[in-house]
């Protein structure tokens, strides 16, 4: 091959597997700011504060740190005990999380973020779960990825520098769109789709039981009291014949097509947004049935990495629909209403606005001429989305703190062009950066490589690496990026496990603690059970987790001070069953308690 040739298919290669659009990368920074804000609130409500993240609950800091539960465990929040030290700590994660979404310092929040996931994730290591997992993932790959390029708080300051436009007419010729960038070229993207490629893959493989077979995969699935949500538990209860063969088949089909059509090298407009639509039918049809976490939102996330310029084009022209246009009128000379109608204008991603001069600032829609906060809500519709808070400024005391904050930012923005620019970068440093976009990427992927091959019973002995070098271990430990991808597999579990807690409290009644209601010693008649994903693991667990007993009773002893029960409903002895309870086969709708154990008591030795 010549070396005009091996060109050729270099540069075909960095096109098909390594370039994102810009605006890709921004939408999903959006995406998976949301995400991680709804994870967070997610974990932190009800009692799961107190219990995953304190001293109080049920793994305390020093004894994790003593005993550490993984290899390669490790955790910023270890160093907080009380709720107060915690909530602390956990209101910084909120605001790093915030400030990811904005994209504000994108770069060093990227970084922050993944601390921060790593480090909530990681304070309870003993619910992980594969939701857990692919947050993990998204984060680590695209912490190389310029997710600040658009659509952020940094792509706007760093265009209001680059073009201090002095007037209206300036302003609305928007000529900084000249200079923004367009697509990002780099492995790190390669990477992640690689990696959810074979997360799918090694799903659809090691889907080989008998039930993914015959039809029945997504039966058994619907009985699983913990996971089941309460759509799951009303359509099991009148499931037609074909409805299980029809999911369970068709899940088979999208697993093994998704690969394909994320690494298909040709018609790529085509697959990659057929893939994302395929993902997020597929994710959103498990989360209405399953409770698991973050783990089908973080499988949308690649969804959004997916989408290509052509959808991106698509998508803005259905959003342009939603928009109306305006005319904004400035007053000469008034430099807070330039900075105002600059910062908009950088919004207006669709032209809804056209920027004139005039006597007085005011807004011309339909004929009619607004000022103060309607005439911001009129601005605010013809924005991308706008009309969904708009109504805001509608009323009249969000109408002034919105208009507050509006002249708050303009002051705090004034003379931003007389702003420091960043010093250019040396070429050692640029030669550094380079280096390390593509350097810490391949060491990632290699790692993940050999976990694949070393965690999938699928893969043949001969391909399995007898070893590897120590750093590989060390990213997929420290970096919590497990790749053992078998949900469901071989076979859906036909039973479960459930804890059932008989405490008896000082007046004389018996409480479940771990639900706040009497002992139920028949869950398979009362399920869905309406466990969140952390106390499904909980429960799963727990039976085996024999050397956690002893701080599971002392956490269970104290719950009801934790939630401010009074003092005749404190806890003055408790037994732990485990109640194993058998799905109903194929055609009925009757499940059956198949053994009860007792765990542990309050007064055993543990």
């Amino acid at each position: 091959m010549t070396r005009t040739e091996l060109t050729h298919w270099w540069s075909l290669a960095r096109a098909r597997y390594a370039t994102v659009d810009a605006r890709t990368l921004g939408l999903f920074r959006i995406y998976f700011g949301l995400l991680l804000l709804a994870n967070l609130y997610d974990r932190l409500g009800g009692i799961n504060f107190v219990s995953f993240y304190t001293n109080e609950g049920l793994l305390p800091n020093h004894y994790a740190l003593f005993l550490p539960p993984a290899p390669g465990y490790w955790s910023l929040l270890l160093t907080l005990s009380s709720p107060t030290e915690s909530g602390l700590g956990l209101l910084v994660v909120a605001m790093v999380y915030g400030l990811y979404l904005l994209g504000w310092q994108t770069r060093l929040m990227q970084v922050l973020a993944l601390v921060c996931i790593e480090s909530v994730n990681n304070r309870f290591i003993l619910i992980q779960h594969g939701g857990n997992v692919v947050v993990n993932i998204l984060a680590v790959w695209t912490v190389f990825l310029p997710l600040g390029e658009r659509f952020s708080v940094d792509s706007v300051l760093r265009s209001l520098q680059a073009h201090p436009e002095a007037t209206a007419l300036e302003v609305g010729a928007r000529a900084y769109r000249a200079n923004l960038p367009t697509a990002h070229v780099g492995l790190a993207y390669f990477g992640v789709l690689f990696n959810f490629a074979a997360i799918y893959f090694f799903n659809a493989l090691h889907k080989s039981g008998p039930s993914w077979r015959d039809g029945t995969a997504v039966h058994w699935t619907l009985w699983q009291n913990k996971l089941a949500t309460g759509l799951a538990g009303l359509l099991r209860l009148h499931e037609p014949g074909f409805l299980s063969p029809a999911m369970t088949w068709g899940t088979l089909v999208m697993e093994w097509s998704l690969p394909l059509l994320v690494l298909w090298p040709v018609w790529q407009r085509l697959t990659r947004p057929t893939a994302a639509a395929v993902i997020w039918a597929l994710h959103l049809g498990i989360a209405a049935l399953m409770t698991l976490g973050p783990f089908s939102y973080g499988m949308m996330g690649c969804g959004v990495l997916l989408l290509q310029p052509s959808s991106l084009d698509w998508l803005g022209a259905q959003l342009q629909r939603l928009s109306r246009p305006a005319t904004v009128r400035l007053l000469a000379g008034d430099d807070r209403q330039l900075l105002f109608a600059r910062l908009v204008a950088r919004v207006d991603l669709f032209d809804r606005l056209t920027f004139v001069a005039g006597e007085r600032f005011e807004v011309t829609r339909g004929g009619q001429s607004l000022t103060g906060a309607p005439a911001v809500a009129a601005i605010a519709r013809a924005l991308p989305l706008g009309v969904c808070f708009a109504w805001v400024l509608a009323v009249p005391f969000f109408a002034e703190v919105s208009m507050a904050a509006l002249r708050a930012k303009a002051w705090a923005l004034r003379g931003i062009e007389r702003w420091p620019r960043p010093p250019p970068t040396l070429p050692v440093f640029a030669l550094v950066s380079r280096a390390t976009r593509v350097v810490l990427p391949a060491m990632v992927l290699a790692a993940v490589i050999s976990q694949l091959l070393m965690e999938s019973w699928g893969v043949p002995p001969s391909l399995k690496p007898a070893t590897r070098p120590e750093w590989m271990t060390a990213i997929v430990e420290y970096l919590t990026i497990p790749q053992g991808w078998s949900m469901f597999a071989p076979e859906p579990p036909h039973d479960e496990t459930r804890l059932v807690v008989d405490a008896t409290l000082v007046d004389g009644s018996h409480l479940d603690v771990l639900t706040g209601q009497p002992p139920d010693f028949e869950p398979e008649r009362h399920g869905p059970w309406g466990f969140d994903q952390h106390w499904c693991e909980v429960q799963a667990r727990m039976p085996n987790w024999r050397h956690h007993w002893r701080n599971f009773r002392e956490y269970l002893m104290r719950r009801p001070r934790l939630e401010g029960r009074p003092d005749g409903q404190q806890v003055v002895s408790l037994e732990v069953w485990a109640v194993t309870v058998a799905a109903p086969a194929p055609g009925s709708t009757t499940p059956t308690q198949t053994g009860k154990r007792r765990l542990f008591g309050s007064g055993d030795p543990l």
